[in-house]
């Protein structure tokens, strides 16, 4: 069962808000809508462009606007959907006209006449000369004076009817104004003409012939002008619906939702759309709002527009700030980057599950269940909004007793359908096999970078996928790049988004191959494919790097190693940058396809700590190793400056999901502090222990 939430969340309602502001024209005084609070004018055209990768609910939103605005002119093209079927430019005006011209309650009606007399002479299968004489001629008609355009339409209608109607010339038809009045005798005409495609001697307009002629042309520049007509004489005639009458009558601009404008037909339908716009003195009246998962190369290229600044693209939603606010990139284009949900958002989405679960399922053992399935499902997804959306559907899928812990868990096993799902919708679309197998086993190592430099992560990729690999790492708005707002909560523009790396994570766990052993030093053939990948990073960084070897045996569990090192490291610097060390260890992933061993958290915690009561080790460091294992297995306490600089923000609730941990680390926290003879070291260490005094959700 999948509920739909588009529209629901505050960064979709904070778009929808943007877009109305911009959609309602300033009244002209006296006339109708006089009551309106004052908005933008429609004085110069004006596009936005929302980027976000994949699953970041670009269609689901522009799928709400389209129905929250039905009342007003609306138009709602998925380009990619469209160029699928063959589509061209003119199609896909075509269905953004007669989208346009729908009928509204509320509105006067939009009628298209130039372009259905041009959409008339594309259809219709002639032949012509005079072709760029023909195309001047048009363009002075278009230009000039009222009367001297309708005199030309007449004369191109006249001609058009001669010739026969296929469908595309009825349904274009319907766009004249003067259809149910003085032309309506077109209709007989055209059911009593004989077609004559092959004579040139007709009496056709040499304008409809030239256009024709250029639009079945095989030379792409000659099809590219005859569209590029077509969309002027569109922009013309909306203009017009506009002026005189219609300044006072239409309070209301055209709304144009554009979804996918970064495949080939959406490049080209934005360009023709932008360079007509641009010809219009005084502006325009549509409203553009496109959806991209990666920058258009129309916009890089075109003459206003520019290739993004590196490292990244226009538009950041700035972590805090509630209002929708595009970036002006250029005259007439604003850019905005979709954000991912923020907790309180995505506890909006867990009441909306516990509801519909009804009495027939447990609730969560918490006083306050909303809070924490918002909470534990958050620290999971970070917010992706597809990632999240589909975890809470997939939590109603389980039978009715089970409790919302282990649904979660049981949810994550790559064994279900879940984990596969969402690396198909998250990864890139027509990512490879290998792609995929070599993102696996980077997904061992913290970011990109260190798993591209680790070429024995490789296993003997040809440079093919070496330069698939390389081009998903420096895409920015790839799913695998965050952007918060804050570099510092970030880590690395390499870093993999959480969730994603979480479900790569969970397929490295689960990708133990038959007769493959746990780990080095077990006796069997070979290690499993968790600890080579592990194994190998960990050598690598134990020269140059031992937090991060550090971090590697940890994840291979090897909890001695990992603390000795932490041990070592207390009181050599700040307490800041060890608590920031602690931090970074307690996030190295756990060996367990779903995220979690199996048995409560006490059992994990005492079998881990178990080989300290073998021989004399010193307090301290039994303090940190106990400290360092009941911190991995527990959640992330709320957010610190110390978690903040960790830099990797991978997170997993899963092997501690109610907390139950929290009071052993309060407890280690204090007999560190006690350790400490350092005024500075004191304090913070008996603050961090406060930290989990509470509940993190």
């Amino acid at each position: 069962m999948r509920l739909e939430r588009a529209g629901a969340s505050e960064r979709d309602r904070a778009v929808e808000e943007y877009v109305e502001r911009r959609l309602h024209r300033a009244p002209t005084a006296g006339g109708p809508g006089r009551n309106r609070p004052p908005t933008a004018s429609a004085a110069a055209p004006e596009t936005t462009l929302l980027l976000g990768p994949r699953g970041s609910g670009k269609t689901t939103l522009l799928r709400h606007l389209a129905d929250w605005a039905e009342r007003a002119p609306v138009a709602h093209l998925d380009l990619a959907a469209l160029g699928r079927d063959g589509g061209k430019p003119i199609d896909a005006l075509a269905a953004l006209v007669f989208d346009l011209n729908a009928r509204k309650r509320d509105f006067p009606p939009l009628d298209f006449p130039s372009f259905a007399l041009l959409a008339i002479a594309v259809a219709t299968e002639v032949d012509g000369t005079a072709r760029d004489r023909a195309v001047r001629e048009m363009e002075q008609a278009l230009a000039g004076p009222p009367d001297q355009r309708t005199d030309s339409l007449a004369t191109f209608a006249d001609a058009a009817a001669t010739l026969g109607a296929p469908a595309l010339v009825r349904a274009a038809l319907l766009l004249l104004p003067q259809w149910r009045g003085g032309w309506a005798k077109l209709r007989t005409r055209w059911r009593l003409a004989r077609l004559r495609r092959s004579a040139p001697h007709q009496p056709v307009s040499t304008f409809l012939l030239a256009l024709n002629s250029r639009y079945g042309a095989q030379e792409e520049s000659q099809r590219g002008r005859a569209e590029a007509v077509l969309f002027r004489a569109f922009v013309d005639d909306l203009c017009r619906a506009y002026q005189g009458r219609g300044a006072r009558r239409r309070t209301t601009r055209c709304l144009v939702l554009l979804d996918n404008v970064d495949c080939p037909l959406g490049d080209q339908f934005l360009r023709h759309l932008l360079e007509a716009r641009r010809r219009v003195d005084g502006g325009d009246p549509l409203l553009v709002v496109a959806c991209a998962g990666s920058y258009p190369e129309v916009l890089k290229t075109f003459s206003w527009g520019g290739p993004p600044p590196p490292g990244g693209y226009p538009g950041r939603w700035p972590a805090g700030q509630a209002r929708f606010a595009p970036e002006r990139v250029a005259p007439g284009l604003r850019v905005g980057q979709l954000r991912d949900l923020h907790r309180h958002e995505v506890e909006q989405q867990a009441r909306q599950i516990l509801r519909t679960a009804g009495h027939q399922v447990p609730p969560p053992q918490v006083d306050s269940g909303v809070k924490w399935l918002g909470w534990a499902v958050y620290e999971l997804t970070r917010g992706q909004p597809a990632a999240t959306a589909r975890v809470l559907d997939a939590l109603l899928t389980h039978g009715e007793q089970l409790a919302w812990d282990e649904r979660l868990r049981r949810s994550f096993e790559p064994s279900g359908p879940l984990v596969d799902e969402l690396l198909a919708r998250l990864l890139p679309i027509g990512a490879s096999g290998e792609l995929v197998r070599v993102l696996t086993r980077a997904s061992a190592a913290v970011d990109l970078a260190q798993a591209g430099a680790a070429r024995t992560l490789w296993d003997e990729a040809d440079a093919a996928v070496q330069k698939e690999f390389e081009d998903f790492c420096a895409d920015v708005l790839c799913t695998l790049h965050i952007d918060t707002g804050d570099r510092a909560a970030d880590g690395r523009p390499e870093t993999p988004h959480p969730v994603l790396r979480f479900l790569l994570l969970r397929k490295l766990a689960a990708a133990d191959a038959a007769g493959a052993g746990a780990g080095p030093g077990t006796g069997d053939a070979a290690p499993s494919p968790w600890h080579a990948a592990h194994t190998a990073l960990r050598t690598r960084a134990a020269e140059s790097a031992p937090g991060v070897a550090a971090y590697h045996a940890l994840a291979v569990g090897d909890l001695p190693a990992a603390a000795h090192y932490l041990n070592d490291r207390f009181e050599q610097g700040t307490p800041q940058e060890w608590c920031t060390e602690l931090c970074r260890l307690r996030r190295a992933p756990v060996h367990a396809p779903g995220g979690a061993l199996e048995g409560p958290p006490w059992e994990h915690y005492e079998q881990r700590v178990a080989f300290l009561a073998e021989g004399e080790i010193d307090s301290r460091l039994r303090t940190v190793t106990r400290l360092l294992a009941a911190s991995w297995i527990a959640p992330e306490p709320p957010t610190s400056a110390e978690t903040d600089r960790a830099g990797d923000p991978y997170r997993n609730p899963l092997g501690d999901p109610y907390a139950k941990l929290y009071g052993e680390i309060a407890a280690r926290f204090r007999t560190l502090a006690a350790h400490t003879d350092s005024a500075d070291w004191y304090p913070v260490l008996l603050a961090k222990a406060a930290q989990y005094e509470g509940e993190p959700w």
